[in-house]
C-alpha cells in the first residue's frame, strides 16, 4: 500500500463517439510515448492530461494476485512499449460480475494505481491488451517514440487513423535534445502473427524509393519531394507487407535517384546516415544505406526494405553486418513503383530465423518453390579471392569451411574467364565482352524524364538538382535503341554461359550449386564515410580488367545473392585512435528463382554448425 485509495469504477459504461481530438505526446518518466488522435474507445475519463492505462482480459469473474502477477509480467517481458508505468490504472474486462480478489486490490494499491475501470463483457466488444493512454475523450493505444540518432529515417510514419492501408507522416517527437527526428512504434501486445497474417506487428522501416500511399516519395532528392503530392497507390511490394500484418514505421533514406553513392560528400540533399559499427565513421552502404544502418542500430526494429540495382542490397549488408539479400529478378510485385531491368527487391535482418520468415512472406507472391534440399557443389572463383586483405578473407574462409561441412562436398576452384574462353571460343576476356552490358541495358528512364518537366512546369522553368555529375541511371538522355538490343543480347548470353558452367536448375535443390566469395567494396579495409570516392557502382575495389565486377554478376543473371556477415576485421580508427573493428561477409549467388533455397541454407548452416545465429546491434558485430 502506497497509502493512497484505488478509486473502482465498476459496470463501466461508455459514451457515445467522441469527437476525433488532436494527437499529443506524453511522457512517462524518460520515456516519450505518442498518442494518436484515433479512439479505441470514446468515454470522457475526466483527465487532464493523458492517463497510462493497462487494459487486461480476464476470463474468470475473480481475479487473483497471482493471475494479476503473471500476467503483467508476461507484458514485460514481451514488450518494449509496455512498462510498468501503465500501471498508473487498470481497465478490467471480464464476464458479468468480474472483479478483483482482495489480495488483488491489495497488490493494485501497492503498486501504485489510482484508478479501476472495470467492463463487463455486454458494455461491447473488447479492447485488446496492452497500453493505452485515457483522455477526456476515450482510450488511445500507446505507441513508444525512439530516437533515430543515427538519422537513418527520411519519414516517421504512421497508419491512418481511417485506413490501416494507408500512412501518414508521424506529426510528433520525442523533444530530444539532439535535433533528430523521432520514430513511433506500436505495442507488440496488440498483434498474433496467423496463417494468413504472418508478419502480424512485424515493424519494419522501407526505402524510400518504394510508393506508400499516403506519403510522398522523395527518392533521395528535395527536388522530387517538393514537386509531388503523396501518392494514393503503394507499391505492390509494400501492400503485399501490409496485407500480411507488418506495420510500417518509417521510410528510410537512399541516396539521390538510388545511385551509388557512398560517401558524405556525395550525399548533397540528405545525409549519410551513420553505421554505428566501429568507430561509426565508416559508410554504411550505397542507395538503400538508411535501411542497412538503421536494421543495425536499433532492436526496436523488426526488419527492413531496401533494392538493388548493381549492389545497393549487398553493399549496405556487408558493410553494417547484417543479414540481406538481392532476390530473384521478378521476385515481388512492384506495382506503382518504377522498377528498371536490374531492379529487385531485397530484405535486411539481424537473425537468420527472421532473414526466413520474413522473406518467405515478401517472396510469397513470386511462384518460387521452397526447396529444402541443398546443391551438391560450392564454386569457388579464385578472381574474387584476390586484392583483397587476408584479415578479411579468413572469417570468410572459416564460413566455406562450414559450407563444406553441412553439404559434405569439398569446393571447387574455378575461374570465371576461363571458362567463358572456352564457352565462347574467342580470345576475349569475360570482363571485356560484358564490359557495357550493364550500361547498355539501363535504359532511359520515363519516369525522370517526366520528373524534370514537371519540376521545370511547377518551378517557372527552373531545372532541378539531379546528381553531383549531371546525371545518372535515372535521368540518362536518350539511349540508342540498338545499343539497347545489343545489351539485352548480351544480357541473355551471359545467362546461357552462367547457367551452363555456375548455376544451372535443379529439380531437388533448385539451384545445381552455389557460389560463394567476399565482399569486396573497398579491398578488405577500412571505409571512411568522409573519403573521395569517385561514382561507381563498383566502389573502390573492382575486379581486374579481364573479369566481370562480382557486385554485376547477379544483376546480369537476375539471380538471388545472400550476404552472410562472418566475423569482424581489427583495424587502427583515424577517428577514435584506438583499436576497432567493422564487419566481415561472405557472398552467395545461385540460380534465378532459388530465393527460399538460399534463405533456407543460410539457416540450417548456422544451427548445425552452431554459428552465430544473429548480430548484434551496436558497436559490435557479435
Amino acid at each position: 500500500m502506497l497509502g493512497s485509495r484505488l478509486i473502482v469504477f465498476a459496470s463501466f459504461v461508455l459514451s457515445a463517439l467522441a469527437d476525433r481530438p488532436s494527437s499529443t505526446v506524453a511522457h512517462l518518466g524518460d520515456v516519450a510515448y505518442y498518442v494518436p488522435s484515433k479512439l479505441e474507445l470514446a468515454h470522457n475519463f475526466n483527465v487532464d492530461q493523458p492517463l497510462p492505462v493497462t487494459v487486461v482480459t480476464s476470463t474468470e469473474i475473480t481475479v487473483t494476485a497471482a493471475w494479476l502477477n503473471t500476467t503483467l509480467s508476461s507484458f514485460l517481458a514481451k514488450d518494449d512499449v509496455y512498462s510498468e508505468e501503465f500501471f498508473a490504472s487498470f481497465y478490467l474486462q471480464g464476464p458479468a460480475g468480474v472483479h478483483l480478489a482482495d489480495d488483488a486490490s491489495e497488490w493494485v494499491q501497492s503498486v501504485g494505481s489510482k484508478a479501476l475501470f472495470i467492463a463487463e463483457n455486454d458494455c461491447g466488444d473488447n479492447l485488446l491488451d496492452g497500453p493505452y493512454f485515457a483522455s477526456c475523450t476515450g482510450l488511445h493505444r500507446a505507441w513508444r517514440l525512439y530516437d533515430d540518432y543515427t538519422n537513418s529515417f527520411l519519414l516517421p510514419t504512421i497508419p491512418s487513423a481511417d485506413d490501416p492501408n494507408t500512412y501518414e507522416p508521424l506529426d510528433a517527437g520525442s523533444g530530444n535534445p539532439y535535433g533528430v527526428l523521432s520514430v513511433a512504434v506500436p505495442s507488440r501486445l496488440f498483434y498474433t502473427p496467423t496463417p494468413e497474417q504472418p508478419l502480424a506487428g512485424r515493424r519494419i522501416g522501407v526505402k524510400d524509393e518504394y510508393d506508400l500511399k499516403g506519403t510522398i516519395t522523395t527518392m533521395g532528392s528535395r527536388a522530387r519531394a517538393i514537386t509531388y503530392p503523396p501518392v494514393n497507390v503503394s507499391s505492390g511490394v509494400l501492400q503485399n507487407l501490409l496485407d500480411q500484418g507488418a506495420i510500417i514505421v518509417g521510410k528510410t533514406k537512399l541516396s539521390m535517384f538510388a545511385d551509388a553513392y557512398f560517401t558524405s560528400a556525395q550525399w548533397v540533399d540528405y545525409s549519410l546516415p551513420v553505421n554505428v559499427r566501429g568507430d561509426t565513421y565508416q559508410i554504411p552502404g550505397a542507395s538503400s544505406a538508411g535501411s542497412g544502418s538503421s536494421i543495425i542500430a536499433y532492436d526496436w526494429l523488426d526488419n527492413t526494405v531496401g533494392e538493388d540495382t548493381g549492389g545497393s542490397m549487398r553493399y549496405p549488408s556487408a558493410l553494417n553486418g547484417v543479414f540481406g539479400i538481392r532476390s530473384s529478378l521478378n521476385s515481388t510485385n512492384n506495382t506503382h513503383t518504377a522498377f528498371g531491368p536490374f531492379d529487385v527487391a531485397g530484405h535486411f535482418a539481424r537473425d537468420v530465423d527472421s532473414l526466413n520468415t520474413f522473406g518467405a512472406a515478401m517472396y510469397s507472391q513470386s511462384g518460387f518453390s521452397n526447396y529444402t534440399k541443398f546443391p551438391s557443389k560450392i564454386l569457388y572463383p579464385e578472381e574474387f579471392w584476390t586484392a583483397i586483405a587476408d584479415n578479411y578473407t579468413a572469417p570468410c574462409e572459416e564460413y566455406v569451411q562450414h559450407l563444406e561441412a553441412f553439404l559434405g562436398v569439398n569446393r571447387t576452384i574455378v575461374n570465371t574467364n576461363k571458362f567463358w574462353l572456352e564457352y565462347s571460343g574467342q580470345n576475349v576476356s569475360i570482363g571485356t565482352y560484358f564490359e557495357n552490358t550493364f550500361n547498355k541495358v539501363i535504359t532511359p528512364s520515363e519516369q525522370a524524364s517526366t520528373f524534370i518537366a514537371d519540376y521545370e512546369a511547377k518551378f517557372d522553368g527552373s531545372a532541378p538538382y539531379e546528381t553531383e555529375n549531371g546525371v545518372d541511371s535515372s535521368t540518362n538522355p536518350s539511349q540508342n535503341a540498338t545499343v539497347t538490343a545489343e545489351g539485352i543480347a548480351e544480357r541473355k548470353e551471359f545467362q546461357a554461359f552462367y547457367a551452363k558452367y555456375f548455376l544451372g536448375a535443379d529439380s531437388e535443390t533448385c539451384s545445381d550449386a552455389i557460389v560463394v566469395f567476399p565482399f569486396n567494396g573497398n579491398g578488405g579495409v577500412p571505409w571512411y564515410r568522409d573519403t573521395v570516392t569517385s561514382d561507381s557502382a563498383n566502389g573502390v575495389a573492382p575486379s581486374s580488367p579481364e573479369y566481370l565486377s562480382w557486385n554485376l554478376i547477379s544483376p546480369i543473371n537476375g539471380s538471388p545473392e545472400v550476404v552472410v556477415p562472418v566475423g569482424t576485421v581489427g583495424y587502427q580508427s583515424r577517428v577514435s585512435l584506438v583499436e576497432e573493428e567493422f564487419p566481415a561477409a561472405l557472398e552467395i549467388q545461385a540460380a534465378h528463382g532459388c530465393d527460399f533455397m538460399l534463405l533456407n541454407l543460410v539457416r540450417e548452416v548456422a544451427y548445425d554448425q552452431n554459428l552465430p545465429k544473429a548480430v548484434k546491434t551496436g558497436r559490435y558485430v557479435f
